[in-house]
């Protein structure tokens, strides 16, 4: 039955831009969410040696 075959393949596209789509949009929303963080611990300088 190729109307069977042609609607599964348009569903299969269908279906594999979504994910595709969706997996953009999620790891957008991840990355902006993520990255302002700041980390809080204090920063200790590093000790100087003095013959250098």
């Amino acid at each position: 039955m190729p109307q069977l075959d042609t609607v599964y393949i348009l569903m299969t596209y269908l279906w594999t831009w979504l994910m595709l789509y969706l997996a953009a949009q999620k790891t957008k929303t991840f990355l902006m969410t993520t990255h302002p963080m700041i980390c809080l611990t204090p920063n200790k300088p590093t000790p100087q040696l003095s013959w250098l």
